[in-house]
């Protein structure tokens, strides 16, 4: 079975994805009420209107280099392979801009693996392997990050900083999880009798044999959430929060595990405030400037991916999107398959 036939298989075979979209909704507008509902809104516009332009502007720096490591951290483990940091970055943003889009917030990983294999010709047990072991790295990246923030911000420790303690929670499951799937690999009885499995297992050691890559991959994982700490920071600043860099970066991840796994509409309306404003809460900042903060950090967040993903797709349509780039023996030039798989 191909890769994104396999993906498409799973998800089609999963009940209840109406029931998400739903709960999803009424996640959303729930949680939107309880973060706006005590504004004022007289208020709101003018902290909004007093941010200085240029400020925010600035934040933009830290925040590209951001998605630039984050796709570095994968393209790094992406051993002998002929595909540049470019393209990984075109890959990860697809991904993470359709599942931005999605109501049922399940495939970004899929679109990322259906198309690096099948655009850029990244053998498909590779491209899993490495996009695994990157989310290993990032679950416990995060956990440092989370534990840090935790550990030196008095205030995050609180009973209602729900995100806080809600992404410590699913970084321990994710982490369980993918430990034991690792263990058990070579003991399923189906994975020595299919080919893709065993390159898949290929691939896994491969990297075990490359710590020197792992290492610079978590290093770039630290660098990146800081790099998005750091553009939060700015936008705080312009806002008059006085919140370190630290508190910040901490916040910037919980938000993103909130948000992943709490039902939402698309673009995590509603689920991204209530858990930065939530949190802002916690170290008295005050109403308007926090949701100020949310709305600014938000578009920050999702708009760049979305309008890549879109991008991408309006260039060279949904299906041609995946088909894989094949080399031409005779000129060493890799061109597209023609006919879908």
């Amino acid at each position: 079975m191909k890769l994104w036939q396999l993906f498409s298989h799973w998800q089609s075979t999963r009940s209840g994805n109406i029931a998400r979209i739903i709960a999803g909704v009424i996640a959303s507008v729930g949680l939107a009420y309880v973060a706006v509902s005590a504004l004022d809104w007289a208020k709101v516009v003018e902290v909004f209107r007093a941010i200085p332009v240029a400020t925010a502007l600035l934040s933009l720096v830290p925040f590209f280099l951001n998605m630039a490591l984050r796709a570095y951290r994968w393209r790094v483990l992406l051993v002998d392979q002929p595909i540049s940091c470019w393209q990984v970055f075109l890959t990860q943003n697809t991904g993470i801009g359709l599942n931005n889009l999605s109501p049922v917030r399940m495939i970004s990983e899929p679109v990322q693996l259906a198309m690096i294999n099948r655009r850029y010709g990244v053998p498909a047990p590779t491209a899993l392997a490495t996009l695994v072991a990157g989310n290993v790295l990032d679950i416990f990246a995060t956990a440092v990050l989370l534990g840090m923030g935790v550990a030196l911000v008095p205030e995050l420790r609180s009973q209602a900083s729900i995100p806080l303690f809600g992404a410590p929670i699913m970084v321990i499951v994710s982490a369980l999880v993918v430990i034991a799937v690792a263990r058990g690999m070579d003991s399923m009885p189906v994975a020595g009798k299919m080919a893709f499995f065993h390159r898949l297992m290929v691939a896994v050691y491969v990297l075990r044999d490359s710590p020197k890559r792992l290492i610079v991959s978590f290093a770039a994982t630290l660098a990146h959430w800081f790099l998005l700490g750091l553009a939060a920071w700015i936008i705080a600043d312009s806002l008059g929060m006085e919140q370190n860099i630290l508190t910040l970066t901490a916040l910037m991840v919980a938000a993103t595990f909130f948000t992943s796994a709490v039902p939402s509409l698309p673009g995590a309306v509603g689920t991204y405030e209530f858990a930065v404003i939530l949190t802002l809460s916690q170290v008295n900042v005050d109403g308007p400037s926090a949701f100020a903060f949310a709305v600014i950090m938000h578009v920050m967040v999702f708009l760049p991916a979305v309008v890549i993903s879109l991008f991408m797709l309006s260039r060279v349509g949904f299906g041609t999107l995946f088909r894989r780039r094949l080399p031409d023996t005779d000129s060493g030039i890799a061109t597209e398959e023609t006919s879908t798989n």
